[in-house]
């Protein structure tokens, strides 16, 4: 089973990664396959957010990243996790979650 994971980065990039198993140093996190989280809205009340890959132009699947770089780790919403196992399970390229940002400022 993959262990999926929200981060949120220093640089202020949200990004969901597979946490890789025994390859956990004091200094770093290694992961596989991150996906940056990207909010689309169209100017009224509707927030939709996208995945797009992280490192687009990076021929790697498996990145360490510094502990000192991770401000916290938890786990993605449940539709979040739906749509990346979409893009890196059948190849579905940038999905879209619809919120509405009602719903977010209220919980």
């Amino acid at each position: 089973e993959v262990n999926l994971k929200l981060m949120r980065l220093k640089s202020g990039e949200d990004i969901v990664v597979e946490l890789l198993d025994g390859k956990e140093s004091q200094q770093h996190i290694t992961v596989k396959n991150p996906a940056m989280l990207v909010p689309v809205g169209d100017g009224k009340t509707n927030l939709q957010m996208g995945l797009m890959p992280w490192m687009p132009f990076s021929a790697s699947k498996e990145y360490e990243i510094p502990k000192d770089w991770i401000i916290v780790i938890t786990e993605p919403l449940k539709e979040i996790v739906n749509n990346y196992n979409q893009v890196f399970g059948s190849g579905i390229i940038m999905p879209e979650i619809k919120v509405d940002s009602k719903t977010l400022l209220n919980e």
